[in-house]
């Protein structure tokens, strides 16, 4: 009988993903362990995502993102063959493409992010933006 509920008890134990052992030296080391990002560092870097919902061929509204000369704005996208535009202050464009890319900021002034939907799909385009500013 007790072999019985041991086995059980221990195939309990395996289906729930729990350790075999608890230490509880190694939990409280990683929550005792200080931030490692300066306050600085963080006002240094800024991140935000954007989520564009786009029909067969639509463009997006040209975003305004604003950047002190010496910044970079690096730009991820992710979903539905995400191609977009970058313009400079003077609305001329200095890049094209589906990857990502960092532009470096050699003026004061608006950088315009505009992105387009692909023809070939029949429903909605779901792109997501994460724009971080160094």
């Amino acid at each position: 009988m007790k072999k019985q509920l041991l086995s059980i008890s221990l195939f309990a134990l395996l289906l729930s993903g729990a350790p075999a052992y608890a230490s509880a030296s190694t939990s409280a080391h990683v929550q005792s362990e200080p931030n490692t990002v300066s306050v600085e560092q963080q006002k240094q870097a800024q991140s935000f995502t954007k989520y564009y919902y786009l029909t067969p061929g639509q463009l997006s509204p040209k975003e305004a993102i604003y950047l002190k000369k010496g910044q970079e704005l690096r730009i991820r996208a992710n979903g539905s063959f995400a191609n977009y535009t970058v313009y400079n202050a003077q609305n001329k464009q200095i890049w094209s493409g589906t990857t990502g890319i960092i532009i470096k900021a050699d003026e004061d002034g608006d950088r315009y992010v505009q992105f387009q939907a692909p023809y070939s799909y029949q429903d909605q385009n779901v792109i997501v933006a994460t724009y971080t500013i160094q």
